[in-house]
């Protein structure tokens, strides 16, 4: 197992000098760790430190206006903060696979999220909030983390984590396989399919895209996931399924897509309010991914106008349910929540107030 000198005085500061260690986070490249300390305080509660790329070429890269850090960046800097809790609060080895079952993510005050040259320093704080042990070990663990940047909290992840071992993990992966998993290392790096223009998901390049073949029917918007197993972010390193965070991207751009071509929302003035994300099976890189989106009537809405949902997105966001089907079997649900930056003050002066 790999060590780091974590200090245990929960007087101390937590330090954004230099990145954690990238093996305690499972990351290839230094460059996509964004944690940068991790201290234990005691059997149930953690804190951590981490800092967001004030430019990178994946969350980085939006059409929204005013500018905000991707949330989910800070939805990968609470889950690189979880890997690392894994290890050094739960005492999991190196090779212990960590399988999310489902995870939530809601951003409250964005305010401090707001893009103005400066580079966001967030500090973490968690709690276990369920922990089950099997054999000695831990075997399954929810964990709610509340992040703050400056002293200010912008807003909760909650994530519910099994654990096996390796040899344990390769079974499950066989469970509704006859042949062992490809890696994304061994796969081709094609391109996608009539892929969507990005500016209609938010996106300024097209690398960054990860639906193709669009359809937008009556009631649903249907496509296909484009796998990126040569992105240097979404693929950091060889993976034997589609990571949970792909699919949460991809949930995003299809619910930005639905917003703007039923309700003529920009997708420029759209940003991610909130996201939760059930995962029933291991997602194949072999077989085609079939994602659909569609609106989640409001209350009293049900007919879901676009005078009533236009209404709704400006006073606590819509809500669009995604689901991911492969092979006729639900693999995922993904619920988003969008909200509205129009109105928005162009600096982080009273922003929280405006929304």
């Amino acid at each position: 197992m790999t060590t780091l000198d974590v200090r245990t005085d929960p007087t101390a500061d937590l330090t954004t000098r230099r990145t954690i260690d990238r093996h305690l986070v499972h990351r290839a490249a230094i460059a996509e760790v964004f944690l940068t300390d991790f201290r234990t305080i005691d059997s149930t509660t953690f804190e951590a430190a981490a800092q967001l790329p004030p430019a990178h070429s994946y969350y980085g890269d939006h059409t929204g206006r005013p500018e905000l850090h991707d949330p989910l960046a800070v939805f990968e800097s609470v889950r690189q903060m979880l890997l690392c809790a894994m290890h050094l609060q739960h005492g999991a080895s190196q090779d212990t696979k960590s399988i999310t079952a489902e995870c939530r993510m809601e951003i409250t005050d964005p305010a401090p999220l707001l893009a103005d040259g400066g580079v966001p320093e967030l500090t973490l704080l968690g709690k276990v909030s369920l922990e089950k042990m099997f054999a000695g070990v831990t075997a399954r663990v929810v964990h709610d983390v509340e992040v703050l940047v400056g002293g200010r909290s912008v807003g909760t992840v909650s994530v519910d984590t099994a654990l096996r071992p390796d040899d344990v993990y390769q079974e499950l992966r066989m469970s509704h396989r006859t042949t062992p998993p490809p890696y994304s290392d061994t796969l081709p790096a094609d391109g996608p399919a009539a892929p969507v223009r990005p500016h209609l998901v938010g996106r300024e390049h097209a690398e960054n895209v990860v639906l193709r073949d669009v359809r937008d029917t009556e009631d649903t918007v249907v496509a296909r996931l484009h796998v990126p197993v040569a992105h240097r972010s979404m693929f950091d390193h060889p993976q034997d399924h589609v990571p949970g965070p792909v699919m949460m991207e991809a949930a995003r751009q299809a619910a930005v897509f639905l917003l703007g071509e039923r309700l003529g929302q920009a997708p420029a003035k759209l940003f991610l309010q909130q996201i939760t994300a059930t995962y029933l099976r291991f997602a194949e890189l072999d077989s085609d991914l079939l994602v659909q989106a569609c609106l989640v009537p409001d209350d009293g809405a049900a007919d879901g106008t676009a005078d009533t949902a236009a209404a709704t997105a400006a006073d606590g966001g819509r809500l669009i349910a995604v689901s991911f089907l492969q092979s006729n079997h639900t693999v995922a649900r993904i619920q988003v929540r969008l909200g509205l930056t129009v109105g928005w003050p162009q600096d982080t002066r009273g922003a929280g107030d405006a929304l």
